[in-house]
């Protein structure tokens, strides 16, 4: 089970989801339609993914 309250594997699953729709869009080029959707869901995905941060809040502590 995924915990999508934790930042790394919300982003690893983000990023898995992102590829299983780029292939899926690859196997379906002759549907341009579900072909467009697919890509759309990964480029979302991939998006959302880019945004997370996954740094440690404790490496802010000894920074200087």
């Amino acid at each position: 089970m995924i915990d999508m309250d934790d930042p790394k594997q919300r982003r690893d699953f983000l990023i898995h989801y992102a590829r299983v729709n780029l292939k899926e869009a690859g196997r379906r080029r002759e549907d341009r339609a579900s072909s467009c959707v697919l890509i759309g869901w990964a480029a979302k995905a991939r998006r959302e993914a880019a945004s997370i941060d996954v740094t440690p809040a404790q490496g802010d502590l000894f920074a200087e």
